[in-house]
């Protein structure tokens, strides 16, 4: 049975899938992009183990392989803001990116959701726009990067605290 779990990015042997699977995912990106300036594309191994103040997701097949991750911090304010999320291509649009969000919205007190992706994404902007993430600027990085940025409003900064947020 498929199952999301909360990842140990700093286990070596669960580094290296997501690793493995950061690499395949972003080089699709890339592709779509037609740029290769990715940071999460160029980032080594050693570096993924040390990353902190993400919370990494997996989800993982019926035989125990990660199939699909979603990284995020959650900012002051309830504000979940996506970092990291990647789809092995074998299981494109079968909604394991949907699953992973849904299971971080049932699982946080979260007021607002923030992503940004490459302009060019079609797919990931398509996710977005599927999942109610609402398109709301461009931002031109550098010469030759421009990403979407995202946004969906899920409550109030009041409804948030009187929830409990901080």
């Amino acid at each position: 049975m498929s199952q999301i779990k909360e990842l140990d990015i700093t286990n070596e042997k669960v580094a290296k899938e997501v690793h493995a699977l950061q690499q395949l995912a972003y080089r699709i990106e890339a592709d779509l992009i037609k740029n290769d300036k990715i940071p999460y594309l160029t980032q080594g191994l050693s570096t993924l183990m040390r990353t902190e103040g993400e919370t990494f997701l997996g989800y993982h097949d019926e035989e125990g392989n990660i199939r699909g991750v979603f990284s995020y911090k959650i900012l002051n304010e309830g504000v979940l803001d996506v970092h990291r999320f990647m789809i092995h291509p074998s299981v494109f649009r079968q909604g394991i990116g949907s699953k992973l969000l849904n299971h971080v919205l049932d699982n946080n007190l979260v007021r607002k959701v923030i992503a940004q992706t490459g302009v060019g994404n079609t797919p990931a902007i398509e996710f977005y726009k599927n999942n109610g993430i609402d398109w709301v600027c461009d931002i031109q990085v550098d010469r030759t990067v421009k990403l979407a940025t995202f946004e969906k409003v899920i409550m109030s900064l009041e409804e948030y605290k009187e929830k409990g947020g901080e």
